[in-house]
C-alpha cells in the first residue's frame, strides 16, 4: 500500500473512533429492535430492562435520533429506526460470520465430522487412518452424538447421519445402504446345527436393541416379516445402545439383529457369523449431511471425497 493510501486510511479510521456509536449500544438496539421489547431484549442479553432503556435512549442522544415510538405497553420503531436497524443488524450479522470463519482458519486447518457411535466405532475409525496417511495436513475432528446435531452451526463441516436422507435445511447425500440379519459369535452358535427357518430361532437368546432406534430394526417386526406370527416381543437381553448390542454378541449373549455395513469387518474375520441363511432385510442408510447453504471448504469437499470413494469400494 502507497504511503498516500495509508495515511488516508488511517485518518478514515481516526475519524470511525470518534463517529461510531459504542458497539454494545448498537448491539442493544439490535436485539430491541428485532423483539421489540426492551424486557426481552433484556432477557436475551442477560441484562436488566433499565440496562438496555438506559444504552438505548444514550444511543439516540448520541445520534440526535429517536429511534423508537414508545407507547404504554408497546414498542414501534420510527422511520430512522426502522433504516438503522437494517443496516446495524447486517452489519453485525458480517461480523459474526468473519468472527467464526477466522476463529475456524486460527484454530486448524481441518474438518469437523459428527456422526454416530455406532458408525464412528465399528466404520469410521478403523478406516480413517487411511485417510491420515494420505493426507497429513489435514486434521479431523470428530463429534460422536446418537442425536443429530444442529448442522447451521459453524463449528460442524459436514455430519454423517442415518435414516431416509429427508432431513429440513440439510443436503444429503448417499452414502451406505444398512442391511440387517440374525449373527452371533462361534462360540454362542457352538454345536449347535445352523438353523433352518426363522421360527427355529424363537427358542434361542435374542438381544434385543430398545429405546429411540427404529421399531423396523427389532426382532417383532423381524419375525413377522418372515411370516412367524408373534404378537409381542420375544424374550431376550434388551440392551439401549448400539455398541452394548454389538459386544453382547460378541461375547457370546445371544444373536442380534445387525449387518453391513457396520458389522462388514466383524463377519469378514468370522468374529460374528450368520447362523440361519435368510434374505438380508434391506433398511436406511447412512448419508452425508451438510447446512443446505453451507459452502465446504477445500479440506471438507476432500474428505467428503474420500469417504464416498472408500464407502462405493466396501
Amino acid at each position: 500500500m502507497r504511503n498516500t493510501d495509508r495515511q488516508r486510511k488511517e485518518k478514515f479510521m481516526r475519524g470511525l473512533r470518534s463517529k461510531i456509536p459504542p458497539p454494545n449500544w448498537l448491539v442493544t438496539f439490535e436485539a430491541g429492535a428485532r423483539c421489540l421489547s426492551f424486557t426481552k431484549a433484556a432477557e436475551e442479553l442477560n441484562v436488566t430492562r433499565v440496562a438496555v432503556s438506559q444504552q438505548i435512549k444514550s444511543l439516540e442522544e448520541y445520534l440526535d435520533v429517536q429511534l423508537f415510538h414508545r407507547m404504554h405497553r408497546s414498542l414501534r420503531l420510527t422511520r430512522a429506526g426502522e433504516q438503522y436497524y437494517r443496516t446495524i443488524s447486517d452489519s453485525l450479522q458480517n461480523i459474526l460470520s468473519a468472527t467464526y470463519e477466522v476463529q475456524k482458519s486460527a484454530y486448524k486447518e481441518g474438518v469437523t465430522v459428527t456422526t454416530s457411535t455406532g458408525f464412528a466405532t465399528y466404520w469410521l475409525l478403523p478406516r480413517i487412518g487411511e485417510f491420515r496417511r494420505l493426507h497429513p495436513e489435514t486434521e479431523i475432528q470428530l463429534l460422536v452424538a446418537d442425536s443429530y446435531l444442529d448442522l447451521s452451526t459453524p463449528e460442524i463441516d459436514v455430519a454423517i447421519r442415518y435414516g431416509d436422507g429427508d432431513w429440513p435445511n440439510v443436503d444429503a447425500r448417499f452414502l451406505l445402504q444398512e442391511e440387517i440379519f440374525p449373527v452371533c459369535s462361534p462360540a454362542y452358535l457352538g454345536n449347535r446345527q445352523n438353523f433352518v427357518e426363522a421360527r427355529d430361532l424363537l427358542d434361542e437368546r435374542l438381544l434385543h436393541l430398545e429405546g429411540k432406534y427404529d421399531p423396523q430394526t427389532r426382532w417383532l417386526h423381524w419375525f413377522r416379516e418372515q411370516r412367524v406370527n408373534i404378537e409381542t416381543q420375544p424374550q431376550g437381553l434388551r440392551l439401549n445402545t448400539y455398541t452394548n448390542l454389538v459386544q453382547a454378541a460378541l461375547d457370546g449373549q445371544g444373536i442380534a439383529l445387525i449387518g453391513p455395513p457396520l458389522m462388514k469387518n466383524l463377519l469378514d474375520t468370522g468374529a460374528l457369523v450368520r447362523p440361519i441363511d435368510v434374505t438380508p432385510t434391506k433398511r436406511r442408510a447412512f448419508y452425508l449431511a451438510r447446512a443446505k447453504d453451507a459452502q465446504p471448504s477445500s479440506q471438507t469437499t476432500l474428505f467428503c471425497d474420500w469417504l464416498e470413494e472408500i464407502a462405493h469400494q466396501a
